[in-house]
């Protein structure tokens, strides 16, 4: 398996998934400013608990057929069928529940968004499964133009529905209309006429089963939250809470989703290699690190201004949350790479046994806390599972590979070193232009810029220091010097005299 082709890979999602975050990002500023925490607040209720029905309903077919050595094509139509039953089972139970969830809630404007939500989620799942069994084979340009038409679709449609309309029905019917396109763009960019089979079923959900079940643990720990401030607060703390929440994900967790979309593929294809499996992750893992780490690091920095500036002063509740929230995404990112990894091992009753120890620790901290402090004692409680949670995962990690901890610990060291010199160099230059009366445009420039100079220096001075030994720093040097030969000699075939 080629490295370079791995990189290309990851770099191709990655690109279409800073593009797409940024749109989503620029409709999320539309959107703030044309609706309230209210109406998030309702429609983060909806996603909330459709986000757990989708999870404690997938069935992992798509990961069965991607980890499995030889797929026929009884093997793909029985993932399908298996998709269309759990989808319309979610469609008609949703309908059936609406009502009792909303007398649940208090709410009587939550009955008609719990049916349509359902709806959009079962839409979601009935995706070409050739989509997710192409990457198998490292071709990523159909999940590519999935995730434009979706995303785009879905936030186009919601900006216009908000200027007209001016309430929570616009996300709620932008992201129905985005995912019936998306599903339907999956069938046209990767041409499948399936039928119906369940020939296969059991041989699927014989690798998918206890993956079932630790993504079920897993949404549900990441959904606890919301749940619980939907349930006891204002629907105006959820909907900042859910803006928090979203915001400080897309640097750091959206950063990584490609990264681990390729490293799944290309790790199953050496799972039976382990000591080349434990280099591959080491490396992988690093360079996770170094781009996801300074990034979410840097949001929660800059949470201020960028709150300030992009959604207007009624979502200044937000900044606290997003500080904290921020922080625990990003440490997260130090361990991103151990999921990839056991799927690719078949070790998914291993995901399932770290999924349910981190449930068991949240629900208390997660309670206590918000009981104890409100919305901040969530978020810090939130933030005491995130520290024990790595040292979960690491274990998980050893057990996979025998790398020790300090030996995975070692891997970041130069990154968080980096890390912190930017932190200092951020704050206290932001404490000056603060005294200066800075406005939050003036703090963003110059700020972003002398975060990102530091840290890239400082990362570069203590690799150059250690010998510029081989690791993840220098597969990223290479595949940016690789991309920029490219790019020169695709310049030059264009100036060229014909």
């Amino acid at each position: 398996m080629s490295k370079t082709v791995v990189a290309r890979g990851a770099a191709a999602l990655g690109a279409t998934r800073v593009a797409t975050n940024l749109a989503n990002l620029a409709a999320l500023m539309v959107l703030a400013r044309l609706l309230t925490p209210q109406d998030f607040g309702l429609v983060a209720i909806c996603s909330t608990l459709m986000g757990i029905l989708v999870a404690i309903t997938e069935l992992s077919v798509g990961s069965a057929l991607v980890q499995r050595t030889a797929v026929t094509r009884a093997h793909i139509d029985s993932a399908w069928t298996m998709s269309l039953l759990r989808s319309a089972m979610m469609a008609g139970g949703v309908a059936l529940a609406a009502q009792p969830l909303s007398w649940l809630y208090g709410d009587a404007r939550l009955a008609p968004l719990f049916v349509l939500s359902g709806v959009t989620a079962a839409l979601s799942g009935m995706t070409n499964p050739l989509v997710v069994l192409r990457t198998r084979e490292l071709s990523f340009r159909p999940m590519i133009a999935l995730q434009i038409v979706q995303k785009l679709s879905a936030l186009a449609i919601s900006i216009v529905l908000a200027l007209w309309l001016r309430n929570y029905w616009a996300i709620v019917v932008g992201s129905a209309i985005g995912g019936f396109l998306g599903t339907a763009a999956s069938y046209a960019v990767v041409p499948y006429r399936p039928r119906l089979t369940l020939a296969h079923a059991r041989d699927l959900l014989g690798f998918s089963g206890w993956l079932f079940f630790g993504q079920a643990l897993n949404i549900v720990n990441w959904r606890f939250d919301q749940l619980i401030i939907g349930l006891f607060l204002p629907p105006a703390q959820l909907g900042a809470y859910s803006m928090a929440d979203t915001i400080s994900a897309i640097p750091s967790r959206e950063a990584t989703t490609p990264l681990i979309q390729a490293l799944f593929p290309s790790f199953a294809r050496m799972q039976d290699d382990r000591e080349r499996l434990r280099r591959a992750y080491q490396t992988a893992q690093g360079a996770i690190g170094i781009i996801a780490l300074p990034v979410g690091i840097g949001l929660c920095l800059l949470a201020d201004p960028v709150v300030r500036l992009t959604l207007g002063p009624k979502w200044l509740m937000a900044v606290p949350l997003i500080e904290v929230i921020g922080f625990c995404y990003s440490i997260q990112t130090l361990v991103t790479g151990a999921r990839p990894l056991a799927m690719a091992r078949g070790e998914t009753r291993a995901l399932f046994v770290r999924d349910a120890a981190g449930l068991a620790l949240r629900i208390p901290c997660v309670t206590l806390g918000m009981i104890g402090w409100g919305l901040m004692g969530l978020v810090w409680g939130r933030l005491l599972c995130a520290v024990i949670g790595l040292a979960i995962t690491g274990a998980l990690v050893t057990k996979l590979t025998g790398l020790s901890a300090l030996e995975q610990l070692r891997a970041h060291g130069r990154t968080i070193t980096a890390m912190l010199a930017m932190a200092a160099i951020v704050l206290a230059l932001d404490h000056q232009l603060l005294a200066l009366g800075a406005q939050p445009l003036v703090r963003i420039v110059l700020l972003a810029p002398s975060g990102a100079v530091t840290y890239l220096g400082v990362l570069y001075m203590l690799w150059a220091a250690g010998g510029r030994r081989a690791g993840a720093e220098a597969e990223l040097l290479g595949l940016l010097r690789g991309m920029a030969e490219r790019l020169r000699k695709s310049a030059g075939r264009r100036t060229a005299p014909h």
